[in-house]
């Protein structure tokens, strides 16, 4: 893994495959971390009273996998948002642009 998962960096990592990917899942994360409300405590039995992250910061996680290269069972759910979000301009087109040329100078594609 290319990240810390208690504390992942706010800039992709070296060797992270889809960064535009990462800024998402990171704010989505930011929003939900441990520290956060976003945090619940679970009582009972079976959890025997401890701090479970939820929903929305477990699946933040998935994205950052994702978006590390690792494969995980929200991968496609990720990679199909990011995709839509670049098709409908939600992402910043300069920030895109930028992204790609990126991977495109990482490839050795640069003029």
């Amino acid at each position: 893994m290319l990240f810390d998962i208690d504390n992942p960096p706010v800039e992709p990592p070296d060797g992270c495959r889809h960064r535009l990917l990462w800024r998402l899942c990171r704010a989505l994360w930011e929003d939900h971390r441990p520290d956060r409300a976003g945090h619940f405590l679970i009582v009972g039995r079976v959890h025997d009273d401890q701090l479970v992250s939820c929903r929305l910061a477990r699946l933040a996680v998935e994205g950052l996998r994702t978006a590390s290269g690792e494969q995980s069972a929200a991968s496609q759910l990720w990679l199909d948002i990011a995709r839509s979000r670049i098709a409908t301009g939600d992402l910043n087109l300069i920030a895109v642009m930028a992204e790609a040329g990126w991977h495109r100078s990482r490839a050795g594609l640069t003029e």
